[in-house]
């Protein structure tokens, strides 16, 4: 029995992308697409220089952004949350750094939060009717960090910082006492870095690189597989690559590839012929099959290229500018008002402006006050 459970797998992507209709932002206007991660091409990373300086922009803007918000929302502050939740700190390495990361796109983010809060809260209600709950408050914690930890991996939707959310869910006594609304909290803060990160990242750079899954379904979409039951009553998909006795050539066709006896492939070379399968079936063709011969490989190679639209370059910098400002002004409205609510009796700030014109503690003005 346990040898056997080594080869258990379950894919909900298997089931998802069943459904899941192909991604339409292609169809977008360019400067909308682009900031939402598509490319015509792929687009490689910038170096670690100039991806020091956008993951710091982009995780200063983003806590800043969830800490103006919360802090200036009434219905928030009825509930006495903390100042800033951690895991959202851990979450702003993932989506401002290592975007290219399967951890950081936005699925993993904002369901990997999610399922982990709702763990941690449904964990720590068990636990509360426990009479002595200060005592066992860590055992509920490591239970819903590991709960979280094992729906996280069977949904697809893994996120390191998910595990503190559920955490914070079980020890910290103000999110404990929030219950439920710790979930809509957590999902609210993670929509507000997301939509920060799509505005930051996507100004030299490229996020996200999928929404949803990393498979492309368009192609995914031309292939209708045929399913067969195995010998244990299951259902697999079935294979297209067949191995022909008394054939030296590769021949490959919309219905599948057959191979030589004697030849046997690599998975980089299965996948290729499977592709040019793909590329066969999703044209119509006037022939039947079409035939590769091994032993007469053709250097000559002419890819297909399509019509590029036309250059939007001027148009996508204008927007970029555009929003470059409006994302300052926002911030600057946002700092003047978090700093005037500041409980402090003093300011620095004056200090450094009028620095001559103070002589003692005294002069120094209340904020707030004239």
């Amino acid at each position: 029995m346990l040898s056997r459970a080594v080869d258990w797998n379950f894919d909900i992507d298997r089931y998802i992308n069943r459904v899941l209709r192909p991604s339409p932002l292609h169809k977008l206007p360019t400067p909308v697409s682009r900031f939402l991660g598509y490319r015509k091409e792929p687009k490689k990373d910038v170096g670690n220089i100039l991806g020091a300086i956008w993951s710091f922009v982009g995780a200063f803007c983003g806590l800043a952004v969830i800490v103006a918000v919360f802090n200036n929302t009434e219905s928030i502050q009825r509930h006495h949350p903390p100042v800033l939740i951690a895991s959202f700190g851990a979450s702003a390495v993932l989506e401002y750094n290592v975007i290219r990361s399967p951890l950081g796109q936005p699925r993993n983010a904002l369901l990997g939060h999610t399922f982990s809060a709702l763990v941690g809260v449904a964990i720590t209600k068990l636990f509360l009717y426990h009479h002595d709950f200060e005592r066992i408050r860590w055992i509920a914690g490591s239970v819903a960090c590991g709960l979280a930890s094992a729906v996280m991996l069977l949904t697809n939707t893994v996120h390191p910082p998910g595990g503190a959310s559920a955490l914070l869910a079980a020890v910290l006594p103000e999110v404990t006492d929030m219950g439920w609304y710790f979930v809509g909290l957590i999902m609210f803060g993670t929509v507000l870095m997301l939509f920060v990160s799509l505005v930051v990242n996507n100004i030299q750079r490229q996020f996200p690189l999928y929404w949803v899954t990393a498979v492309d379904l368009r192609s995914e979409k031309d292939v209708k597989q045929e399913h067969l039951p195995d010998g244990d009553g299951a259902i697999e998909p079935k294979k297209m690559t067949e191995v022909v006795q008394g054939v030296d050539e590769i021949r490959i066709s919309e219905r599948g590839v057959e191979l030589p006896s004697a030849l046997s492939l690599n998975p980089e070379e299965a996948e290729l012929l499977e592709r040019l399968r793909k590329r066969l079936r999703a044209i119509e063709t006037k022939d039947g099959a079409i035939s590769l011969d091994t032993r007469r490989p053709s250097s000559k190679f002419t890819p297909r290229t399509s019509k590029e639209g036309v250059n939007n370059s001027d148009s996508s910098t204008l927007v970029i500018s555009l929003i470059l400002g409006l994302i300052i002004l926002c911030l600057y409205h946002m700092v003047n008002q978090f700093v005037a609510r500041l409980p402090v009796k003093r300011t620095v700030v004056w200090l450094l402006y009028k620095p001559n014109k103070v002589r003692n503690h005294k002069d120094i003005p209340v904020l707030g006050h004239r």
